[in-house]
């Protein structure tokens, strides 16, 4: 089962920013998909809630450099 979660992301100015959080994001298990649009500072991420969480996603932009608010 596959649930979304939308994340407001802080930090993004171009589109290398956009590639970063992606990555990071799809690097989290549990993700099977992520959309990052740097016009709404937001990043859609479909994920399997038993595999991971809000914690998880927030930890994994962190790291990118980036904050979600």
């Amino acid at each position: 089962m596959s649930e979304h979660v939308t994340l407001n992301v802080t930090g993004m100015s171009c589109n290398h920013c956009v590639m970063r959080v992606e990555k990071a994001l799809k690097g989290v298990l549990g993700v099977s998909e992520v959309a990052v649009s740097l016009e709404a500072g937001q990043a859609t991420v479909g994920y399997d809630p038993a595999k991971a969480a809000l914690d998880d996603f927030k930890a994994a932009v962190a790291d990118a450099g980036y904050e979600v608010v």
